[in-house]
């Protein structure tokens, strides 16, 4: 009787270390314990495919600094009218300023084919966000009253000069690129990347195509993407929309996901499948009252200066809710993008990497 105790606790012990594992029953799994061995092999596959998108605008600033006051001196909420300056409105001695500078927006793309040359660059094609590599080409920002409404009076004017993108693969290579097409009602864009031979990564997206429509509510999907520089991985449930081209995923999305590729699992580990792509996080928008510029830190406040306060509209992430393009909204761009590919020699019907589109 003691020894069949033994056995008994030996099988109890061995059952919980085991790893649980469903039946499989053809549909995506609603949680997936990661394991070892060929799950690891699919997340380095994942990884090897996707790369860091870095778009940088540059844009010329010319600054405006009106008049707060009338002709008898008395402070305005808004200045005079003047038909010779180029707001219309009285400008305060040397009140333009202009400069020159740049940002970068950084996201993800995913890499569908890559034709192998023996010249010195691989041509690869990627999918991205259009929003990662757009901004406005003129931006204009106007006063506000004291009630916060927008006027008429021009502040500041931002004109795009210029643009530079590249990619990094993950060992941190730079690889230049351009943009092939973009489409902003779905928020897709298609890259050109002119890979520097024999650098090896990155390689196409290599696992099978899934299905938006399988997906269930409850799904458990993965997410990968770059927020702060840096290639990480994500996971969360699924959430299905009214709009059968879209779901959203309960996932700590941030700044950097925009673009990243979203993998189902059907039936366990490594069976991943390609359900989307990452289009960010949602967001609020906020109000921010603005000091006037010429108000210098540990300056003594002036009714002056005080005088021309501006609100500006600012929009914040909300990680914890990720938009996602699904993937027939995906192969919908591709095969409008055709003719395009067709022109820097890409045929989506008979590229070896792209069989798995179906098209």
């Amino acid at each position: 009787m003691q020894n069949l105790y033994y056995l008994i606790a030996l099988l109890c012990f061995g059952g919980c270390a085991a790893q649980y594992v469903l039946a499989p029953d053809g549909e995506y799994d609603y949680r997936v314990p990661v394991g070892r061995g060929d799950a690891q092999a699919g997340f380095e596959t994942l990884f090897t495919s996707t790369v860091k998108v870095v778009w940088t605008p540059q844009y010329a600033n010319v600054f405006y600094t009106h008049n707060m006051r009338d002709d008898r001196g008395f402070s305005r909420h808004l200045p005079l009218t003047d038909k010779n300056s180029p707001t219309g409105y009285r400008l305060a001695r040397d009140g333009i300023r202009e400069t020159v500078d740049s940002y970068s927006k950084v996201g993800t793309a995913l890499v569908v084919t890559r034709r192998t040359s023996t010249n010195r660059y691989d041509a690869a094609i990627a999918l991205t966000n259009a929003h990662v590599v757009t901004a406005p080409d003129t931006i204009r920002y106007f006063m506000r009253d004291a009630r916060g409404i927008e006027t008429k009076v021009l502040e500041r004017i931002s004109i795009k000069i210029s643009t530079s993108l590249h990619v990094v693969n993950r060992n941190g290579e730079s690889i230049s690129a351009k943009i092939v097409r973009l489409d902003p009602e779905v928020d897709l864009a298609l890259l050109k990347l002119n890979i520097p031979n024999p650098m090896r990564d990155p390689s196409p997206f290599s696992r099978r195509l899934g299905k938006t429509s399988d997906l269930q509510w409850g799904n458990f999907v993965y997410i990968a993407g770059h927020p702060k520089n840096k290639m990480r991985l994500t996971a969360g449930t699924v959430s299905l929309d009214e709009d059968k081209d879209r779901f959203f995923v309960d996932a700590p999305i941030r700044a950097g996901y925009s673009g990243g590729p979203v993998v189902a699992v059907r039936d366990g580990l490594p069976n991943f499948e390609l359900v989307g792509l990452c289009r960010g996080a949602t967001t609020e928008t906020f109000r921010l009252l603005v000091p006037n510029r010429k108000l210098n830190e540990g300056a003594t406040l002036s009714p002056d200066l005080l005088g021309h306060i501006s609100v500006e509209e600012r929009e914040v992430v909300e990680p914890g809710l990720g938009i996602i393009v699904g993937i027939e909204a995906v192969k919908r761009f591709l095969l409008d993008s055709r003719e395009p590919l067709r022109e820097i020699g890409v045929n989506i019907k008979t590229d070896a990497a792209m069989r798995m589109w179906g098209f």
